[in-house]
């Protein structure tokens, strides 16, 4: 059974809010800072329902506490990477790359754990890593190891090292959590009030990561730009919700899945026609690559 229209559209205006956070955190000048006031913004709006779905479960585990924060670390390690990455490169090579690997290091992993992938998804595997390969080339006769040694690519691959980080910590969370309701509250609160929590720890270890002089200017800065700040982390937030419905309108979430990688032409579109950031071919044959590699990997 494939997707419904209904779910399809949810996923496609999540695909284009995710872009769309991604490009105005580019489109300012991109700091950690930046992302605190967005994350802090998510945590704190969701905060009475986080205390509404805690007072519902009974008493959670130390382990599910320190997974909370670890991925609220890990969080803090990916959006710090893309803000430095951001800084140094153009949305079209920053944002293809830290969407992609991700789903590529997951797959990996899994491999390595000894589990078997079907043979469209070693092809996905294939076109993601050629993808990935281009996207940072000017012209084809570029393609050298030189061409990486970059410090834009190294924050956004530990950037996607981050997103596999707290992806793995939210899974084990969130069954903690789940055992601990029993059932108390339906799936989408339970998913939102932990998005609040996460965002919050997140939040937390970005506004750490600020208490130097630096940090302490680029936090101020964003202060003064509190309204958009904000506006980020709400498109943060509701473009998560927005999946999560998808995913109880649909039985292979599968399909969910390929169909958010959409965001990826629609970050680099949006990059090139709305921040005027040049377009080589290179590029746009590596996004495509990416794009399809992620399609077969998610239908694996």
């Amino acid at each position: 059974m494939g997707i419904s229209i209904t779910a399809a559209a949810l996923v496609l205006v999540s695909a284009f809010l995710h872009a769309g956070w991604n490009l105005l955190g580019k489109s300012r000048t991109p700091s950690p800072a930046f992302f605190c006031i967005a994350t802090l913004s998510v945590g704190l709006s969701l905060l009475p329902l986080n205390i509404w779905v805690l007072l519902q479960a009974k008493a959670l585990p130390s382990a599910f506490w320190l997974l909370l924060v670890g991925s609220g670390f890990f969080q803090m390690v990916y959006m710090g990477s893309l803000a430095l990455a951001y800084q140094r490169a153009n949305m079209g090579l920053v944002y293809p790359i830290a969407r992609a690997l991700p789903v590529l290091l997951v797959a990996v992993a899994t491999v390595l754990l000894g589990q078997r992938l079907p043979g469209l998804a070693w092809v996905g595997m294939l076109l993601v890593t050629v993808g990935c390969l281009l996207v940072p080339l000017v012209y084809f006769r570029q393609w050298h190891w030189r061409a990486y040694w970059r410090a834009d690519c190294a924050w956004a691959l530990v950037s996607a090292l981050g997103t596999v980080g707290y992806s793995l910590a939210d899974k084990g969370a969130l069954m903690y959590l789940e055992v601990a309701l029993e059932g108390a509250v339906t799936p989408l609160a339970m998913a939102y009030s932990y998005l609040g929590m996460q965002f919050f720890a997140c939040g937390i270890w970005l506004l750490l990561g600020c208490l130097g002089k630096r940090g302490r200017a680029q936090l101020a800065l964003g202060l003064g730009d509190l309204k958009l700040g904000a506006l980020t982390g709400l498109m943060m937030g509701v473009t998560y919700g927005l999946v999560l419905l998808a995913m109880t309108m649909t039985e292979n979430v599968s399909y969910v899945v390929a169909l958010r990688q959409l965001s990826i032409p629609l970050g680099v579109g949006m990059g090139i026609w709305l921040l005027k950031e040049p377009a080589h071919r290179p590029q746009l044959l590596g996004v495509g690559l990416v794009c399809a590699g992620l399609i077969a990997v998610s239908l694996r």
